[in-house]
């Protein structure tokens, strides 16, 4: 599968899944994420990053969801928040820590990230939590767009899952007799693994392909019950 057809599949089937009442239980669930371990990572990192610069800056917050981060950004002008779903904005106008939220102005958008104009905007900060190769596929063309939005100095952290912690026993025998299946049953197979999850390989490509000259990988292991796997955690710097 090409990566267009992908991000094509990805944002039809986001659509799809996050509906009314979904966003609803997944709005409701952010008060439940706040004691989990992963809730304290996350928070801590944004806030940092956001407090490391000198002035206000503007952020874009790709796959904002429900704004469930939105509290823990410091020293922020402009927050603007893209998610392909009206549903999960909709919640977002309601997020965790509404009274805690320091931001002077935020700006949400219902859009496509990898095919909405942001008509010249940049941006000192860029992330996205849970999002980009998880949800929707993080492709060199995606990778080089938010450098091409990152103003001079600009930082984006961003997570991606890493495939290897999400493969059972029967995948990882599938896939060693990959190679020698009928193509009938490949076919079947390629359908049933349509993912957007990741290798260290396929993230250092990408990377050294990139516009980008300094970033670094890192890796977090969920603690959350909800989901268990590991994220890759880039750091990139303009």
């Amino acid at each position: 599968m090409s990566s267009n057809d992908l991000i094509d599949y990805s944002a039809e089937r986001t659509k799809g899944i996050y509906q009314q009442d979904y966003s609803k239980n997944y709005r409701e669930y952010d008060e439940q994420y706040i004691s989990t371990p992963d809730y304290k990572h996350y928070t801590e990192k944004l806030t940092a990053y956001t407090k490391s610069f000198s002035h206000k800056i503007d952020v874009l917050d790709i796959g904002c969801g429900t704004g469930r981060y939105f509290h823990a950004l410091q020293n922020v002008r402009l927050l603007t928040g893209i998610d392909i779903s009206i549903n999960m904005l909709n919640e977002a106008q309601n997020p965790l820590y509404k009274g805690e939220v320091q931001i002077e102005k935020t700006e949400l958008v219902e859009g496509n990230f990898y095919e909405y104009d942001f008509g010249g905007k940049k941006f000192d900060f860029i992330y996205s939590v849970g999002v980009l190769g998880e949800h929707a596929p993080f492709t060199l063309d995606a990778c080089n767009k938010i450098y091409d939005l990152l103003n001079d100095g600009g930082v984006c952290f961003t997570t991606l899952v890493d495939i290897k912690y999400r493969k059972n026993l029967k995948r990882k025998i599938a896939d060693i007799l990959y190679h020698l299946m009928p193509g009938a049953i490949k076919s079947k197979l390629d359908e049933r693994w349509k993912a957007c999850y990741m290798t260290r390989k396929q993230v250092d490509d990408i990377l050294r392909q990139s516009k980008f000259r300094n970033f670094s990988v890192g890796s977090y292991r969920s603690q959350d019950t909800h989901w268990k796997g590991v994220h890759f955690e880039l750091e990139c710097r303009k």
